[in-house]
């Protein structure tokens, strides 16, 4: 009698995924106008972490519906 959890192993060795595709990672970010601190670039941030920069000022009240 065969092992049945051969099988098993085979097929799942056989059916896995295999990546080909060799891809780099990479960040881009901005730099504080005031301070140089970086930023991630393209976010919704209006101001710095590090010196309190107003990268833009938001006069906006944000309501919700309750």
């Amino acid at each position: 009698m065969s092992n049945p959890f051969k099988k098993i192993v085979n097929n799942a060795n056989e059916t896995q995924k295999k990546w080909e595709r060799n891809e780099t990672s990479g960040t881009d970010t901005r730099k504080c106008e005031n301070c140089g601190a970086a930023r991630p670039k393209d976010t919704n941030l209006t101001t710095c972490d590090y010196c309190g920069f107003e990268f833009m000022s938001i006069d906006n009240e944000i309501k919700t519906d309750i």
